[in-house]
């Protein structure tokens, strides 16, 4: 006879292995029928763990908001499942950090971090490492960013596996990248790029795709860039991840921008914009708005240079 607690792990396998191959709207699904099935007072590491996949899923799909109501609607983990609660507090600091609430983000971060060390949980505290290096991305904080990205990658040498390596070189790529260090970006990216392929992760494939192509169209190659953005644009549109869509589809608006086809670039960040606000995205709600105001202001400038002024 197959036990709850089977189910459970089942459950748990077949939902991760579907976040992982960028299937966010069945793996949530499968977690929430998981969760629903549950009524009894378990409190146990497998149902925070299908817990975990359903807040992930929700922030995949742009309910940051919903995904931290959510979890702070919990009861907290068993006192000795240190790791459920050093996530719940990682968890919860990567969300509010992605609302714009940065001190309370840091301080769930040093919390988690506290768990972590204290049940001697290296894979867990390699996770706080990324969540907290990406926080500090938003905030324009590169070098802080790159340093936690780093502390991860160290920490993958002890922990082994593919996750913390491939994330850890992206995110120095990605803090190269952002610095227009492009030459230098690229090998990360490339590496880490690799670690995800033989994974299958297919989420974070587009995502560093979306990086090369930064890279590409810094070099001069917007064709290259946008061969990589259209393959990251087709995942993350099948899969459901609309933070993730968002970006790809305001990096292709600059490869428009980049071709001085300013009314197609406009025409993607405004899709972006849309998205942004809807899953009340600040940061990208900024930089979007930015993008369309600067597109506005090369087309005013283009005018001016074809009709200059008498003085």
């Amino acid at each position: 006879m197959i036990s709850r607690l089977d189910v459970e792990r089942s459950a748990i396998d077949v939902a991760h292995d579907l976040m992982q191959q960028g299937n966010v709207g069945e793996a949530r699904k499968i977690a929430e029928e998981e969760l629903e099935q549950i009524t009894s007072e378990t409190n146990t590491p497998e149902l925070w763990r299908l817990r975990f996949i359903l807040a992930r899923a929700l922030e995949a799909q742009g309910h940051v908001a919903e995904a931290l109501q959510y979890l702070e609607s919990l009861a907290h983990p068993c006192e000795r499942d240190k790791e459920s609660r050093a996530f719940v507090k990682m968890y919860r600091g990567s969300f509010t950090g992605y609302l714009g609430r940065y001190e309370a983000s840091y301080l769930l971060f040093e919390e988690a971090e506290m768990i972590a060390r204290d049940g001697d949980l290296l894979e867990a505290l390699g996770d706080i490492h990324l969540s907290r290096a990406f926080i500090y991305f938003r905030q324009k904080d590169y070098t802080y960013s790159e340093a936690s990205f780093r502390k991860a990658l160290e920490l993958s040498e002890k922990v082994g596996g593919w996750y913390l390596r491939g994330h850890g070189l992206w995110g120095i790529g990605k803090n190269l990248m952002i610095q227009e260090h492009y030459h230098e970006a690229m090998p990360w990216l490339e590496e880490s790029l690799s670690i995800f392929e033989k994974a299958d992760a297919r989420l974070a494939m587009a995502t560093v795709w979306s990086e090369l192509a930064v890279c590409y169209l810094g070099l001069g190659d917007d064709i290259k860039a946008m061969e990589l953005l259209r393959k990251a644009e087709l995942v993350n549109r099948e899969s459901g991840s609309v933070h993730n869509y968002q970006v790809i589809l305001a990096v292709i608006g600059n490869v428009y921008l980049h071709r001085r086809d300013y009314f197609t670039a406009i025409s993607y960040y405004q899709s972006a914009l849309a998205i942004a606000r809807e899953i009340k995205d600040p940061v990208s709600t900024k930089k979007w708005t930015r993008n369309i105001n600067l597109a506005y202001a090369r087309i005013r400038l283009a005018v001016d240079q074809q009709n200059p002024r008498i003085a």
